[in-house]
């Protein structure tokens, strides 16, 4: 059984194509579509990461990233970046969604830290 992610997307298409992704990659997934589903599932279980996704408004996302730190504060937070001007400064990780190669490899960066 793999590293445990829960998933965070805004558009259900998104959210397959990355849930297929992080599965090939090894880890058990758990999908939310958008925020309240997001702080639900965040809350009900133990993961070893989670991941925003890219296409919510900016504010949207920082709103979840707060409240992810502000509540879980030992999960490392990835969040999937829509373009370069867009900062997240409490996540863990911020890396372009638009090459999986990447922020696949930022998702593997964050788990690791997370175990050490």
């Amino acid at each position: 059984m793999g590293l445990s992610v829960l998933q965070i997307a805004y558009y259900p298409a998104l959210l397959e194509t990355r849930r297929t992704m992080l599965e090939d990659g090894g880890y058990t997934v758990t999908s939310a579509l958008g925020n309240d589903q997001g702080m639900a599932l965040a809350t009900a279980g133990h993961f070893d990461v989670i991941v925003v996704g890219f296409s919510a408004h900016s504010a949207v996302r920082s709103g979840i990233v707060r409240w992810l730190k502000q509540r879980i504060p030992g999960t490392p937070v990835v969040v999937l970046l829509a373009h370069g001007m867009e900062r997240f400064p409490e996540a863990d990780v911020a890396t372009f969604s638009g090459n999986p190669i990447e922020w696949l490899a930022a998702v593997r960066t964050a788990c690791a830290r997370s175990a050490s």
